[in-house]
Formats: C-alpha cells, structure tokens, sequence
C-alpha cells in the first residue's frame, strides 16, 4: 500500500495549471489589455512556485547546491511577480529577473539529473524568452515562450504526480 504525498500531488497539479493561465493571460493581455489578464498572470506565477518545487523534486540525483538555488531564486522571482506586476515592466532587473534566472540555473542543474535533456532545453529556452519577450513585447515571443513552458512543464508535471503515490 503506498502513502499519498499530497505536496506532490499538488506540485504536479499546479505543473500543469501555471503555464496554461501564464498563456491565457499573455492572451488576454494581448488581445484586450484587461484587469483579468493581470489577475490570470498573477495566479499563474502563484502557481509556479508550487510547479517549481515538484520539479526540484525530480532533479534528485546531482548539484544539490545549483538545484536549491535555481528553484529558490525562481520561486521568489515568481512570487515578486505576483506580488507587484508591475515589476514586469522592467524584466531585466530584480525582482523579475529572478523568475528566468532561477529557471536556467535549474535547468542547467537538471541536464545532468535523470530529467530527460531536451526537457532541460524547454526551460531553458522558456526561461530565455521569457525577459525578452517582455522587453520587446511582440505578441508571438509572449506566446511562444509560454508555449514552450507549457511543454516543458507537462512534460515533468506527470512524473512529479507519480511521486505523490511512491
């Protein structure tokens, strides 16, 4: 009989809920420029700290020390984020940096773990176009970088889920 591990449960969950609203609300930031859109943005980057967490959680096996600090400074990125939104209007500095930089230093933690590399990749690029989608504000960076988190994230999101019943 195996125990349930509701943390992981919940971390896989919010694995696959997070790039989905971050893409609903680049839409609809996009498409109307809405009070919802930031709310949905809001919720999303909540999420990811959650998503985060069950993602460091896969990327067990080597660089304890790079994994904790990538998964750490993207989870506060992503919780500074949420908190004031408007620290998205200058990407490249912190707190918002923090989000795409955490995320690449986890990704580049996760290449040499038992997470498949081009998952690594995935949010890496993610993590990549993140800022500069947000720098230059072209609709099909936003989009496409969300997509490619969206990937990367319900790649992992099922493992992290079945660690929930080990």
């Amino acid at each position: 009989m195996s125990r349930l591990r509701p943390l992981a449960f919940v971390a896989g969950a919010a694995a696959y809920a997070a790039p989905v609203l971050m893409l609903a609300s680049d839409v609809a930031l996009i498409t109307y420029r809405s009070v919802p859109g930031i709310a949905l943005q809001r919720i999303a980057l909540t999420l990811f700290v959650p998503a985060i967490g069950g993602v460091l959680m896969l990327a067990h096996d080597r660089s304890r020390w790079q994994r904790g600090a990538g998964a750490a400074l993207a989870a506060l990125g992503a919780a500074a984020i949420a908190l004031a939104p408007a620290t998205l209007v200058m990407p490249t500095r912190p707190p918002a940096v923090l989000f795409p930089l955490g995320l690449l230093i986890l990704s580049s933690a996760m290449i040499g773990s038992s997470v498949s590399r081009r998952v690594a990749a995935l949010v890496a690029a993610g993590a990549l176009l993140f800022p500069l989608a947000h720098i230059s504000g072209v609709a099909a960076a936003l989009v496409s970088g969300d997509v490619i988190l969206l990937v990367a994230f319900w790649s992992l999101a099922p493992r992290v889920m079945s660690r929930s019943n080990r």
